[in-house]
C-alpha cells in the first residue's frame, strides 16, 4: 500500500508523492514524537515530517482492523482502508 503524507488540513505535503500510485494518505507533517537525549537518560519531544511518519499511522490502523477481524484477507483489509478513508475535494470523488 502506497502512503502519501498530508498536513493537519488534509493538504498534500509538498514532499509527498501524489500520483495515481498512492492508495491512501495520513498525517505526515509536523507530527510530534519522542526522542531520547543524553544517551537515553532523558526524553523530549520534536516534530517530524515525512511519508515515513505517515506510514506508521496506516500500519497501526491496519493492525487494529486485523486484530478485530483476523480472518480477513490482505485484499479485504486493503479495501476496508481505502473505503473508509476521507477523500479531500481536491482529489475528486473517485
Amino acid at each position: 500500500m502506497s502512503v502519501a503524507a498530508v498536513n493537519i488540513n488534509g493538504e498534500r505535503a509538498l514532499f509527498s508523492q501524489y500520483n495515481n500510485q498512492v492508495d491512501i494518505a495520513a498525517f505526515g507533517v509536523g507530527v510530534k514524537s519522542t526522542v531520547t537525549m543524553n544517551s537515553g537518560t532523558d526524553f523530549d519531544y520534536t516534530t517530524w515530517d515525512g511519508t515515513s511518519i505517515a506510514s506508521p499511522h496506516i500500519a497501526g490502523v491496519t493492525a487494529l482492523i486485523w486484530s478485530h477481524h483476523p480472518s480477513k484477507s490482505a485484499a479485504e483489509v486493503h479495501s476496508a482502508l481505502e473505503c473508509s478513508a476521507a477523500m479531500p475535494e481536491e482529489y475528486g470523488n473517485n
